[in-house]
């Protein structure tokens, strides 16, 4: 006998009415893709009435279904979920969703289309195999009926899930800029023969749902789609009705006969059937590793019924007893005619009537058990035990022997089975476990895709944290743990990377090489890079590899902490004094500062306009030095309020100053006043920064021991780029040249460059 079978999943059905009746468009897609697709995706369908003008809105339409097929059919995990543990439809859905949500935004914006919300109702969603997820926005209805006893009851899914999707949302949801046309997926599994309806707010108006029920539960979907339009085509009037049907049969087999049997089975086949079948759920049912008890007793009587010799009958007396029947006469125990006395033969005599006295638990006997209990730890118990042990089965006859074998291979067989099931099981629920993990994993990473692809760098932060803590928890002993550890990894680094917006740029050739010059500084003016060692101010053109000119400062011993006054002056700190470099005219001057507060130990110091600005951590103040004959006058303190300076490394000035913390904080300061500014923290967060530029549009600040040099917005402290620059040595001093979009890097005895992106 051959069958042909075919295993389907659901059946589904649209059904369109009056769509063209109404204004804008009203209409059903329910995608046909291959079988491959199909097999591993599923099936995409669209219920949509958008209202306004109907070209507008039919680009609408197609636009929402080319780009849910291409997000959704077109991601690479679809091909991946066989190969990939845990890797969900829902999590590839809700990615391939948002991107279409955040596609039709820009569409929107792009074509200059305005949608009416009161007029536009939209539900999309997959069903693949059993399981269904779907997102809505406007009224149209999710309707699921079910069998429940004898009868059908249907029931809103669509407005169960509102309630629960609505209090999710209200816990610390953060606004975001772009509008949610699809904010919420809702997934679950229809029910065996079940039935799940989209359908446009107008249809159960007009159509009761007995009537639905009794339609739908009745007839195939197709055939339900054309009885529902034939009744609403009756009505009088000009609505449009949409909806998608589906009908989960799953395990139920299409199957065709191609020969069927002649004969019908007879009573001994049926039982040989009947027997087979108990005997294939038994082995089913047993668990998995145990010894099968039924097949061990037949075993053992088979080898008892060879060893043990049957015993001899007498022929003659069996017949006999079989022709002959025995009768006895019932035993006659007399009857007592009182209570005091019995008859001679009662068994109630007292002379047969006998009591079992109750062993007592003695002292010797207490001792006894203890002696015996001191002798099973001796040594000398076990090193008669195998002696003993030959001896007694010595004793035993052959056949005693061969059952007390199979008893102890039994016992081994059992032991060892309970240690392998036991083992399996530990195994089973380590591998659940990692696999849950994984999946918790991947639903985290996924989430952080969705959050970054509305900018919520909120959302995506806390989604990082969430991650990095259960890949923490991860095992990655064995291979493919380690192997599954580091693809994680790998993807969550990525996502890190650019959730902190961190630019690893390649390696870059040396600019120049300074091998010997004992060069400490950089400063970039006029398409140069002057760099500066003890006393020599070096004249470097970019990407030479030598210096095209030098000079020697008289009297300087060291010159450090390079500036750059907005008159295209060079100041360099030398000890207690400021030397001037005209860059111009290639001539320095020694300038004097009257005071002593600059031998405190400065953080950094500024020319500004002609004065001079220092910091001092120590004193909590910043100090200004008005231009005099030959340097600068006393100083007057410049902060007009208390602020805490001990954490601050150095600072930028250009009108407004800017301070920087150890940690990579910036404080802004105008006219001796704090100015609203909100630099966003780093991520990760520096604990030596120590160089800070302000440049026309934005604010760098390097830290030379982790090689990274991050970029702010100067307008509102808006995180730009993160630079990670592993390929440097050792770092010590950087550049920018920012028309250029270059930073300049003294990296040892050469200078290093790199091109920034912003």
């Amino acid at each position: 006998m051959v069958f042909a079978i075919l295993l389907m999943y659901n059946k589904i059905a649209s059904l369109i009415l009056n769509s063209g009746k109404a204004s804008g468009v009203s209409d059903v897609y329910v995608a046909q893709p291959d079988a491959l697709k199909e097999n591993l995706a599923g099936k995409v369908f669209v219920l949509g009435e958008i209202g306004g003008k109907k070209n507008d809105a039919r680009r609408v339409f197609n636009f929402l279904i080319d780009t849910i097929n291409d997000n959704y059919y077109n991601d690479e995990k679809i091909l991946l979920r066989g190969k990939i543990d845990g890797l969900k439809i829902e999590n590839i859905f809700e990615a391939a969703l948002a991107k279409t949500n955040k596609s039709l935004n820009e569409f929107l914006l792009a074509e200059k289309i305005r949608l009416n919300p009161a007029a536009t109702n939209l539900t999309m969603g997959v069903i693949y195999e059993s399981k269904l997820h779907f997102s809505s926005f406007g009224k149209n209805r999710a309707l699921l009926i079910y069998a429940r006893g004898e009868h059908y009851e249907i029931i809103n899914v669509e407005a169960n899930a509102e309630t629960i999707a609505a209090a999710k949302n209200n816990e610390d949801s953060a606004p975001t800029s772009t509008p949610s046309f699809f904010s919420s997926v809702i997934s679950g599994e229809i029910p065996l023969n079940s039935y799940f309806i989209f359908a446009s707010e107008a249809l159960p108006e007009y159509l009761s749902a007995k009537e639905m029920m009794a339609i739908v539960t009745k007839l195939p979907p197709i055939v339900a789609a054309e009885q529902i339009k034939n009744i609403l085509s009756k009505i009088n009037a000009y609505v449009p009705f949409l909806a998608v049907i589906i009908k989960n049969t799953a395990g139920q087999n299409l199957v065709e006969t191609k020969e069927e049997a002649t004969e019908n089975p007879s009573a001994q086949s049926s039982i040989s059937t009947l027997n087979y079948t108990e005997q294939k759920t038994e082995q089913m049912l047993a668990p998995a590793g145990l010894i099968s008890f039924s097949k061990l007793t037949k075993g053992v009587r088979s080898i008892l019924k060879s060893l043990i010799p049957a015993p001899t009958t007498n022929k003659k007396k069996k017949f006999i007893s079989e022709e002959k029947e025995v009768t006895t006469a019932p035993l006659d125990l007399g009857k007592i005619k009182s209570l005091n006395l019995a008859r001679s033969d009662s068994f109630m005599l007292k002379e047969k009537i006998f009591f079992k006295k109750k062993p007592t638990f003695n002292l010797p006997q207490l001792k006894n058990i203890f002696q015996g209990f001191i002798y099973l730890f001796s040594g000398h118990f076990w090193s008669e035990l195998w002696p003993n042990l030959k001896q007694w089965l010595k004793s035993l006859n052959s056949k005693n022997r061969l059952l007390f074998a199979v008893l102890g291979a039994v016992v081994v067989i059992f032991v060892l089975s309970l240690l392998l099931t036991n083992w399996q099981h530990r195994r089973a629920a380590a591998q659940t476990a990692f696999n849950n993990l994984v999946t918790q994993i991947e639903n985290s990473e996924n989430l952080i895709d969705s959050h970054l692809l509305y900018n919520d760098q909120v959302g995506a932060q806390t989604e990082l944290a969430k991650a990095q803590t259960l890949l923490a928890s991860l095992p990655h002993k064995k291979t493919v743990q380690q192997n599954t550890y580091n693809r994680l990894a790998a993807k969550l680094s990525a996502e890190t990377d650019q959730i902190q917006k961190i630019v690893k740029p390649q390696e870059q050739a040396k600019a120049a090489d300074l091998s010997g010059l004992g060069i400490n500084n950089l400063i970039f003016f006029g398409a140069k890079v002057y760099a500066a060692s003890a006393n020599t101010i070096y004249i470097l053109n970019p990407g030479a590899t030598s210096t095209t000119n030098k000079l020697i400062v008289s009297g300087a011993t060291d010159l450090s902490r390079p500036a750059l006054d907005n008159k295209n002056l060079i100041y360099y700190w030398n000890n207690d004094k400021l030397i001037r470099f005209d860059p111009k005219t290639a001539s320095t001057s020694l300038l004097t500062v009257a005071g002593s507060e600059f031998k405190a130990g400065i953080a950094g110091f500024k020319v500004f306009n002609g004065g001079l600005y220092l910091v001092i951590p120590s004193k909590n103040q910043i100090y200004h030095y008005n231009p005099s004959q030959g340097g600068f006058a006393a100083a007057t303190t410049w902060l007009k309020e208390t602020v805490d300076l001990s954490q601050i490394t150095d600072f930028a000035i250009d009108g407004s100053v800017y301070l920087l913390k150890t940690d990579g904080q910036v404080l802004k300061f105008y006219k001796g006043k704090t100015a609203e500014y909100k630099a966003s923290a780093l991520s990760p967060a520096m604990t030596s920064a120590s160089k800070i530029i302000a440049g026309t549009n934005y604010l760098y600040i390097f830290e030379a021991s982790s090689k990274r040099l991050a970029v702010l917005s100067k307008k509102d402290g808006t995180l730009v780029n993160q630079y990670q620059v592993n390929s440097l040595n050792q770092p010590k001093d950087f550049t920018v040249d920012e028309a250029s979009k270059v930073a300049y890097f003294l990296d040892g005895e050469s200078i290093a460059k790199i091109v920034l992106n912003q």
